[in-house]
């Protein structure tokens, strides 16, 4: 397994352990120890940090806060474990004479390779907890298979620094102090289990419903709840410590939010995708070619079938275990960005897989006495591991693209060791993430016009008559008058279902502008972007006419050029305006959008 896990270093250099994500996990260190600048006041650091270290297309992991400061996406819980593999790599950069930021060798070296003992520590919590119900043949055949059939192992052998391995060992540790705690009734086993569970949350918030384990643990019937709830009466010294155990844990993040937004209290996570809880994209996540549980992650139909069956085997955490994951399910089928980012399957269930061990250790007991049966999943699992493994290589290979996969493509790679240019071709298109792109090939493209505003009679939104101007027009009569009093001009809304039925499409926006002063003083910006839900805006892109080449006292023509992102939902709005962000007149005419789709 190390063995494996290292490989990474043939492939990745070693700068880019620390990229993407993980950086908003981890960058309250070095800000706190090295910079001490928590509100990142001084932005050179994080520019220069980002010119040398390119942890990702932009600085998308932490955003400004009115007061000026700026304040990390996600929360602190991770900082925590890397705490003491910085600090001995804080040491040796000072004495190797590497520079001493953060993120230079020592730094990615000993957080990459120290999050390896939380991972590997979670595999042997497990199987104490396995144990303390099934025999050590059964509890060896339950991990071989979980950790080997399903997407747990990519995460812990490339991408450990990601949340989900540790919180795979957070979960099993839930396990074993829940369990611990029923039995023993003990101070010590409430205690750790209240640490893990706030530090979970602490490092994803989402986490809080691991609650729900220890607190329908030995529920099943009326008599057992008020058997449960005598008990947690009879406890009530251990409930209160717990939630000063957990308080304590977060405390530091509550202070860094005071600090950083006068409030306690603070949701750090207004920049994300978010929920959509009223339409949850339940097939998409259990089918889909993109990124899926049971594409690639097959086996995962067996613990999931046992979880339903535990009420057969283990009564005391059926409800426990079933209202989890359902709950669970529920959550993650409902983030907007249901495909998981770049990654190897549906990794956000990957943590869950502790619990749904526990399930699936019954199934493997009851396989092993039914001898017909065991031999044929026998086959089954194997084939599983195979396919898993195989998979696995493939996507550290890069055969298997993160984030770019299609019906068509997965069909042409399927097991395969090699694939031609012409296999490529049959993937989703190459997107950009950073704050440029090109249009290349538009004779690969059909053009079609989807809206135009010429502020006469041709125009694809309503436009009050008091902004239109007969002074300065490019085509007669009028042209758009903006200043402060119309700070966005009309704008064209559209659903990307009724302009394409593919995985992206070009964008191309034509005006002509009359600006009568300095636009650096006088600034106005092309705005393109897509809206999910009515709430979230993603791909923004706000285009600055000062950027653009063009004279004083004159009309200019510009073109602007923009890709759709892969959509949320196939009818997520694209939207197109010219927001004014200077006081004085500036005048536009003859807006024309285009779309051009792959033919």
């Amino acid at each position: 397994m190390i063995h494996v896990y290292l490989r990474k270093y043939y492939y990745a250099s070693w700068s880019n352990q620390i990229s993407w994500d993980i950086v908003s996990y981890y960058l309250y260190l070095p800000l706190i120890f090295i910079y001490n600048d928590i509100g990142m006041k001084d932005f050179s650091v994080i520019q220069n940090l980002f010119d040398t270290y390119k942890f990702s297309g932009t600085f998308y992991q932490a955003f400004m806060h009115d007061n000026g400061n700026w304040v990390m996406n996600y929360t602190c819980g991770f900082a925590y474990l890397y705490t003491p593999f910085f600090f001995i790599a804080h040491l040796w950069a000072k004495l190797g004479g590497y520079p001493a930021d953060g993120f230079s060798f020592p730094y990615q070296f000993c957080i990459s390779n120290g999050v390896m003992l939380y991972v590997i520590l979670g595999v042997f919590v497990l199987r104490k907890v396995l144990l303390k119900f099934f025999s050590d043949k059964v509890t060896f055949l339950t991990m071989f298979f979980m950790i080997l059939a399903t997407n747990y192992f990519h995460e812990t052998i490339n991408d450990s620094l990601q949340p989900h391995a540790m919180l795979f060992t957070c979960y099993a540790l839930v396990l074993w102090f829940t369990v611990s705690w029923h039995e023993k009734q003990d101070l010590k086993s409430a205690v750790g289990l209240a640490c893990v569970m706030a530090f979970s949350i602490l490092a994803r918030p989402s986490e809080i419903l691991m609650l729900l384990i220890p607190l329908l643990w030995q529920i099943y019937d009326k008599e057992s709840l008020k058997r449960k709830i005598e008990l947690l009466q009879k406890k009530i010294s251990h409930i209160l410590i717990m939630l000063a155990c957990g308080l304590l844990i977060a405390l530091p993040q509550m202070i860094y939010w005071k600090l950083n937004t006068d409030h306690f209290v603070f949701f750090s996570y207004k920049n994300t995708e978010g929920f959509d809880f009223l339409k949850p994209h339940i097939f998409k996540v259990l089918f889909n070619f993109k990124k899926s549980w049971f594409v690639y992650t097959p086996f995962i139909l067996f613990p999931i079938i046992s979880v339903f069956a535990l009420r057969k085997n283990y009564l005391p955490a059926y409800y426990a275990v079933l209202i989890f994951f359902l709950a669970n399910f529920y959550l993650l089928s409902s983030w907007a960005a249901w495909w998981n980012g770049g990654s190897f399957g549906m990794r956000y269930f990957v943590q869950s897989y502790a619990v749904m061990a526990l399930p699936f250790g019954f199934m493997m007991k009851n396989l092993l006495e039914k001898k017909a049966l065991k031999y044929l999943l026998t086959i089954i699992f194997l084939l599983c591991i195979f396919l898993n493994l195989f998979q696995t290589w493939q996507y550290v290979s890069w055969i298997i693209p993160a984030d770019r996969m299609t019906r068509a493509y997965y069909k042409a790679i399927f097991l395969k060791t090699k694939v031609t240019e012409q296999d490529r071709w049959l993937m989703e298109v190459e997107r950009s993430y950073g704050d440029t792109e090109s249009f290349v090939n538009p004779s690969e493209y059909r053009k079609k016009l989807i809206g135009c505003f010429d502020f006469d009679s041709l125009n694809s939104a309503f436009t009050d008559a008091k902004f239109l101007d007969t002074s300065y027009y490019q085509s007669k009569p009028h042209a758009l008058r903006m200043n402060k009093d119309i700070l966005y001009s009309p704008a064209l809304e559209i659903p990307l279902n009724s302009i394409t039925g593919k995985d992206h499409v070009w964008i191309r926006v034509t005006l002509s502008f009359y600006p009568p002063e300095d636009l650096k003083h006088n600034p106005a910006s092309l705005v393109i972007h897509m809206r999910h839900d009515n709430r979230l805006d993603y791909k923004y892109r706000a285009f600055a006419l000062a950027k653009v080449p063009h004279e004083l006292n004159r009309w200019n023509r510009a073109i602007f050029e923009y890709m759709t992102p892969f959509p949320y939902r196939e009818s997520d709005i694209l939207k197109v305006y010219i927001w004014m962000r200077g006081e004085k007149n500036l005048y536009f005419d003859d807006i024309i959008i285009e779309a051009f789709e792959k033919k």
